[in-house]
């Protein structure tokens, strides 16, 4: 099988700057200067608000949830659910939750946290006015109404088994006075939750600063400041921590892990994340990817394993389907495997030359491993069946509107997660409204909202199944890799990665 180490290290001097910093002299980080009760952490994008419940975006959650608390959180090893501002939770019927709450929490304006700022959190995502993006996920939702101030009840209109993955996972808790005093546009800049750190300042496209909130309900945080310094590319992000002017940074590019363990002051910390990532078939599109054997084509013609081997060193663990193996209601799928013929085969079935084929590839640049050299050998394998690519660098935020917005051409990079019920993925990645969704099919769809809506375990369990084969053998994407989550640290700074990627400061401590 030829490699594309060769491919590769063209691409890379075509491509100077997207991992510039991964070929220059090392050193070890050096004490910046800042008193060990703050954490800097080096990351790739800023914030699309600071408003809670409004962005679906790993950038805005992973920094926000260190200001909101969720009903609901997940263990940091397995992912099992466990309780945060919640005590307890059960449904009544198939179509009733109820919410045991808190008591004595504080939100950072010394307002209580109660029933009636949940009620208004979840009321918020289903307000047409406020643009939620979390409002597909949530439109199930028929009534919230306030038993107490420390409980709730949430009927749905149809049965919906996933609420409390979807709480876990969308829902963190606003100061309800607050928001209606001030407004949305002021509050996504200057936000209250009931989290360990408050707001202190943030400059756009610069930094977002916190501080502890000593009153918080479970004890007063080590780390007393934190600051999310916005560093879009891999290797300035690289340069800059081994100067020693950040303490811990996500997505350490592959060919850079021994370079970061050389340095006497850090280390590399791994695991395996449920996030996965995909090369989307866009079906919305007027193009050749409307047509099941030309995506079909494409996943014989993209060599996963090649990619995986010579672009991510092994970092990674291949996916044939929809779901990650952390996923539950996980199944085995059939794997294309790579096969030129078959590829070449299927396209002339859908009357098409493969010569005459040009497609449009959309990367992001610096937001998953070695984005850019991925999409970069994508496009080579498919010109080895005779299919020309554009590929197209994005910055992150650029990115996701454009595909939120639909002005994605034919295909794109992109991933999804953390994921540990396969409701969320097939929901927001397969049907025509989800803001995400890169596949339609009316049949699927239907199949979908079918199997979301059934309450028995064994049925819905069926349900999954059929789909995950559906979806394989629609050529809905092509299936990548569950992504595994590399970080540099720096050896005196206590943190552990979680496998639902969460970075809370609150579990953070320097020795």
């Amino acid at each position: 099988m030829k490699k594309l180490a060769v491919l590769l290290v063209l691409m890379v001097m075509a491509l100077v700057g997207c991992t510039k910093g991964t070929s220059e002299s090392g050193g070890d980080t050096a004490p910046q200067g800042e008193s060990k009760d703050k954490v800097i952490i080096g990351f790739e994008a800023d914030a699309g608000t600071l408003m809670a419940n409004t962005d679906v975006n790993y950038a805005t959650d992973a920094q926000i949830r260190n200001i909101y608390d969720p009903l609901i959180g997940r263990d940091a090893d397995t992912g099992e659910y466990i309780p945060v501002l919640a005590e307890s939770w059960a449904s009544v019927d198939e179509h009733t939750w109820r919410i045991k709450l808190k008591d004595n929490v504080k939100f950072h304006n010394d307002k209580m946290f109660n029933a009636e700022a949940v009620k208004f959190s979840i009321d918020y995502m289903l307000d047409e006015k406020n643009n939620s993006f979390y409002r597909s996920r949530w439109e199930n939702i028929k009534e919230v109404k306030v038993l107490s101030d420390t409980e709730v009840e949430i009927t749905t209109k149809e049965p919906f088994p996933g609420l409390i993955e979807r709480i876990t996972v969308d829902l963190l808790i606003m100061e309800p006075s607050y928001v209606k005093e001030v407004g949305n546009e002021e509050a996504g800049k200057k936000p209250i939750g009931t989290g360990a750190y408050k707001f202190e300042e943030w400059s756009r496209d610069n930094y977002l600063k916190l501080v502890a909130f000593d009153d918080y309900w479970q004890g007063a945080p080590k780390i007393k400041a934190i600051e999310f310094r916005y560093i879009p590319e891999f290797s300035s992000r690289l340069s800059t921590f081994l100067s020693g002017e950040i303490d811990l940074f996500k997505n350490v590019p592959v060919d850079s892990v021994e370079k970061v363990k050389a340095g006497d002051n850090a280390k590399i910390e791994e695991v395996a994340s449920s996030r996965i990532n995909y090369l989307a078939l866009n079906t919305f599109y007027d193009g050749p990817l409307q047509d099941v054997k030309v995506r079909q084509a494409i996943n014989y013609a993209v060599n996963v394993d090649e990619l995986l081997e010579s672009v991510l060193n092994g970092h990674g663990t291949k996916m044939t389907g929809p779901l990650s193996q952390l996923n539950m209601n996980y199944t085995e799928t059939k794997d294309y495997g790579y096969n030129e013929e078959k590829a070449v085969a299927l396209l002339k079935e859908a009357g098409y030359k493969p010569e005459d084929i040009i497609l449009t590839l959309d990367t992001p640049s610096g937001r998953y491993p070695m984005d850019v050299q991925i999409a970069q050998g994508i496009a080579a394998q498919l010109q080895r069946v005779g299919i020309k690519v554009d590929v197209k660098v994005n910055e992150w935020g650029t990115h996701l509107e454009k595909i939120r917005n639909r002005e994605m051409g034919d295909m794109y990079i992109l991933g999804w997660g953390p994921a540990f019920e396969p409701q969320s993925t097939v929901v927001d990645l397969f049907t025509k409204e989800a803001p995400y969704s890169g596949f339609y099919d009316e049949a699927v769809q239907a199949k979908i909202f079918k199997t979301v809506e059934t309450f028995d375990d064994d049925e819905r369990r069926e349900g999954y199944n059929e789909l995950q084969h559906t979806l394989v053998e629609q050529a809905s994407w092509v299936p990548l890799w569950q992504q595994a989550d590399l970080y540099a640290v720096k050896k005196d700074l206590n943190f552990k990665p979680r496998v639902d990627e969460e970075i809370s400061a609150f579990y953070m401590s320097w020795k």
